[in-house]
This record gives C-alpha cells, sequence and structure tokens, in this order.
C-alpha cells in the first residue's frame, strides 16, 4: 500500500492507530496531562543571550550565538557556539539573566575561510562552530571547531579558557560541517569520536586517538559496517564504549531505503588487527539493532533514534532511555523505551548475522562456522591471545565480514513506557530524573520536542518482576522557549530547535539549549498548586 503524501487526518489517524492494536488490546492510550503551565511563567526565568560581565544586553548580535554545545561541569555552564566559547556560572542564581564571566573568541583565520569559499561553500557556514565540547580532566576543556570546513582541536583552561599546548587536526574527531551529528567521549584518557572524516561526509567513522593506545577507526567505506549513519549518543560501560546512531538497514536489502536505530560497540583495550588484516582498525566493532515497538499481531516499529540518556540506575538495573519516532514518510509519532545495558551486552554474546551473496537474504550464521576464541571479545593479558593484535586471521577476518549480530535489542517490558502519537512537533530529546519526589525515590522522565515543547512523565520502572513497566502518568506541559529573549520568529523552525535538555538536580532546573539563548526552567512549578507540596 502507497504511503500518502501528507499526514493522515486525525480520524483517519485514530482508525489507523485502532487497527494496529491488533486483537492484543489497543494502541496505547494517550491522556492529556495533569497540568499545562501558562505561558507567561517563563518571564520569570533566566536565559543566557550572549550578555557579559555588567551588560543587560547581548554583547552580540543573537543570530550571531548559534549555539552548537552545552557542557555542564558541577555548578559551571559551558557554551560553545559559533566562533565562542563562553564560561558561564550557574549560581547564584539571577532572576531573569545568565551572564558569562568568561568568553573565548575563537574565529577561522582567513586563509580558511577563503579556501571554504574556493570550495562552494556559503560565508555563513565557513566560520568556526564548537562541535566537540569536553572535560579531558580536571581543570582542562577539550574543543574541537568546524574551523571553515578544516576541523581543528585545542585544550583550554577550564577556569580561565586559554590555551593550553598547541592546536591539533580535527580530522575524524569533528565533522566538517555544523550541520553534521557528531558524538565524543573521553575514557582512560582516549578520545572516542563518531564523525565524518571528510569534505564530502562520505566516510563515516567511529575513531579513536590520543591517549597511549595506538589510533584506530572503522574499516571505509564498508556498508556492512556503516551505510549514511547518524550519530546520536555514546556510553563508556564495563570494558567498553557503546556507541547509539541510526543507519539505512543493509539487512533488509530486499525494501527500499529502511533506516533503523543501532547499538555498536569497541573494546576500550582493542589493538587493532594484524598487518594482514584490520591493521590500525577495530577487532571488536559489532552492532545490533535496537527494538523499540509496540507489540502486537504485527509489531509497530518507531525506527527513528533520536536522542540517548546516559547510562542511569533504575530499580539496581543499569539502563539507558531512548526516544525514537517515526520515519517523516510515515503516522507521526514517538516514543521512550528503555534498555538494560546487561541485554544490550547479552546480544552481542548472540549469533551473528551474514548475507551469502549478493542477492540472498540475510540469515544467522550457525554456531559450528564460527571461530573461536570468540570474534568481537576483548583480548586481554592471562587469555589464549594478550592482545588483538595477535588473533588469528580467521578471526579478524570473519568479524570484518560479521559486523551484525541476528538479535535485536529488546526493550524494557518488551513495550515502550511512553508513547505520543498525536502530538504537532516530534520528540527529539530526553533527560531523566532517577531521584525525584519528596523521598527521592521516584523517577521523572523530561520529553522535549523539536519546538521546545516539555512534557513531563511519572514513570515506573519496577512495577512487576518482570521488568515491566506500570502506567506512565503524563504530569505536566510547558515551554521553554523564550521568544521575547531568544527571537520571535526564531529564525523559522531551526531557531527554535532544541538542541539540548539537561537535568540541574542541583537547582532543580532543566537547561534548555537553542541555537540563539539557553534557558533554565524549573523541574516543578509547586507554587501554583496549594495542595503539591503535601
Amino acid at each position: 500500500m502507497r504511503t500518502p503524501r501528507g499526514p493522515p487526518s486525525r480520524p483517519a489517524l485514530l482508525l489507523l492507530l485502532l487497527l494496529l492494536g491488533g486483537a492484543h488490546g489497543l494502541f496505547p492510550e494517550e491522556p492529556p496531562p495533569l497540568s499545562v503551565a501558562p505561558r507567561d511563567y517563563l518571564n520569570h526565568y533566566p536565559v543566557f543571550v550572549g550578555s557579559g560581565p555588567g551588560r543587560l544586553s547581548p554583547s552580540e548580535d543573537a543570530d550571531d550565538l548559534n549555539i552548537q554545545r552545552v557542557l555542564r561541569v558541577n555548578r559551571t555552564l559551558f557554551i560553545g557556539g559559533r566562533d565562542n566559547l563562553y564560561r558561564v556560572e550557574l549560581e547564584p542564581p539571577t532572576s531573569t539573566e545568565m551572564r558569562y564571566q568568561r568568553k573565548l573568541t575563537w574565529p577561522s583565520n582567513p586563509s580558511d575561510i577563503n579556501v571554504c569559499r574556493m570550495k562552494g561553500k556559503q560565508e555563513g557556514e565557513c566560520r568556526n562552530f564548537v562541535k566537540v565540547l569536553l572535560l579531558r580532566d580536571e581543570s582542562t576543556l577539550f574543543v574541537c571547531g568546524s574551523n571553515a570546513f578544516n576541523p581543528v582541536c585545542a585544550n583550554y583552561s577550564m577556569d580561565t579558557l586559554q590555551p593550553l599546548g598547541d592546536n591539533i587536526s580535527g580530522m575524524a574527531r569533528c565533522p566538517y560541517d555544523p550541520k553534521h551529528a557528531n558524538v565524543a567521549l573521553f575514557s582512560e584518557g582516549m578520545l572516542f569520536t563518531a564523525t565524518v572524516t571528510d569534505f564530502l561526509a562520505i566516510d563515516a567513522v567511529i575513531y579513536r586517538s590520543l591517549g597511549d593506545r595506538p589510533t584506530l577507526r572503522t574499516v571505509k567505506h564498508d556498508s556492512k559496517w556503516f551505510k549514511e549513519p547518524y550519530f546520536v549518543h555514546a556510553v563508556e560501560w564495563g570494558s567498553h564504549i557503546y556507541f547509539f546512531f541510526r543507519e539505512i538497514a543493509m539487512e533488509f536489502n530486499y525494501l527500499e531505503k529502511v533506516v533503523v536505530s543501532r547499538v555498536a560497540r569497541v573494546c576500550k583495550n582493542d589493538m587493532g588487527g594484524s598487518p594482514r588484516v584490520l591493521e590500525k582498525q577495530w577487532t571488536s566493532f559489532l552492532k545490533a539493532r535496537l527494538n523499540c515497538s509496540v507489540p502486537g499481531d504485527s509489531h509497530f516499529y518507531f525506527n527513528v533514534l533520536q536522542a540517548v540518556t546516559g547510562v542511569v540506575s533504575l530499580g539496581g538495573r543499569p539502563v539507558v532511555l531512548a526516544v525514537f519516532s517515526t520515519p517523516s514518510n510515515s503516522i507521526p509519532g514517538s516514543a521512550v523505551c528503555a534498555f538494560d545495558m546487561t541485554q544490550v551486552a547479552a546480544v552481542f554474546e548472540g549469533r551473528f548475522r551474514e548475507q551469502k551473496s549478493p542477492e540472498s537474504i540475510w540469515t544467522p550464521v550457525p554456531e559450528d562456522q564460527v571461530p573461536r576464541p570468540r570474534p568481537g571479545c576483548c583480548a586481554a593479558p592471562g587469555m589464549q591471545y594478550n592482545a588483538s593484535s595477535a588473533f588469528p586471521d580467521e578471526i579478524l577476518n570473519f568479524v570484518k565480514t560479521h559486523p551484525l549480530m541476528d538479535e535485536a535489542v529488546p526493550s524494557l517490558g518488551h513495550a515502550p513506557w511512553i508513547v505520543r502519537t498525536l502530538m504537532r512537533h516530534q520528540l527529539t530529546r530526553v533527560a531523566v530524573d532517577v531521584g525525584a519526589g519528596p523521598w527521592g525515590n521516584q523517577t521523572v522522565v523530561f520529553l522535549g520536542s523539536e519546538a521546545g515543547t516539555v512534557l513531563k512523565f511519572l514513570v515506573w520502572p519496577n512495577a512487576s518482576a518482570s521488568g515491566t513497566t506500570g502506567p506512565s502518568v503524563f504530569l505536566e506541559e510547558f515551554e521553554t522557549y523564550r521568544p521575547d529573549r531568544c527571537g520571535w520568529s526564531g529564525g523559522g523552525e531551526t531557531g527554535h530547535r532544541l538542541l539540548s535538555l539537561e537535568l540541574d538536580a542541583a537547582s532543580g532546573g532543566l537547561l534548555a539549549a537553542f541555537p540563539r539563548c539557553v534557558v533554565r526552567v524549573p523541574v516543578a512549578r509547586c507554587q501554583q498548586y496549594s495542595g503539591c507540596m503535601k
């Protein structure tokens, strides 16, 4: 059946959702929030628009902020934009303004800008957009900028924003194009990045550099490893780094382009392969599908991964929460699924999937055809092979040609914890408070739409021993975008776009970042409700 060009009407959408429920009950209902905050409450909350010490007006045109990254370190907020990096103290909170105490101006040099323009890029693109902003150690920030499509990285003092040492190349650490998604994290002194390594954004890579181990990357131009990935998040857990992304699924090659969500992992101690196979490349890279779907006679999948939290402890389980949406040509909808990291790890111990020939369908690899020790495992001293570079060619060749696992990672409870299908804007951001409520024992999930509307849910992760969640309660809906400070027009939809949503538990606030401002909004408005505090 052809997908209609426009979005279905509301009655048609409801009918379709009812049909999707199948015989096992209806599609999850969507009750309205218990409360909707009035628009004017936002006027009381602080906002950052580029103002400096002693200044009330923005220090430059708000259009020029072009915020890309925010990083909170205790009570300090670092904001990376276009050509500038700001240091903002979150304490003491002022009523209406967040001002920077330090500002680093870091423009591209004229020669880089000229080369960028000669390659056909617009003047607004040929600037230095901060795309990587990390804490390297207790006193050092590691920052990378797109630098007029010639990425560069540098270390800066956290306190003074003064440079520490020389700049280094940003290739494979930072995208060339500010519009491209990328993720980065430090672990054990090593930088793990997922980005593109070239001007044309053809060569997607997971890359390890710096530190005391060899530089490693994923295999180049191999669609079994990556097919047009969009990187969303990375977490460190145990002896691995896990990368969450979406890509075009090679295993559904009999269909048109199908986007699926993935989790991939690499061993932190990977030393690369032998001079014959996978030299200077990962020997531990494996990937699996993330399954976020509404069960029924025919599963309804939310395939497009939008955002992932860090690892949090829920009921004693190490869990990440993830927001998914449907493809743009499908029924508009968003869902939140939770994944137990122990279940994620278990899938990587399961069966591999393979395609015997370009025309054949993908099938599980029989266990007796999997070499030993198991491909993709972490080599370590005391094992049969004390380093990955010592693995036999048979193992290295297998992992090179079989990066995909057969099983998908199941979501906790085998169903989404939250589903929203009747919203005007897609849900694209998530923050979770696992210590909410008067006794710090409740879990509250904040979901941000692309336009800055935030939905607040109470969830019960331990509703039953099986791990299924009980019903979530839709507590509140409120806005975070301040048009009076961030711009009424918002620069079109892109100006309103919510870049990040972070819980600042110490102040009981949410930090919502947009291209032209950062707004701090409290997680609760109890003063409006006399019975709330009781």
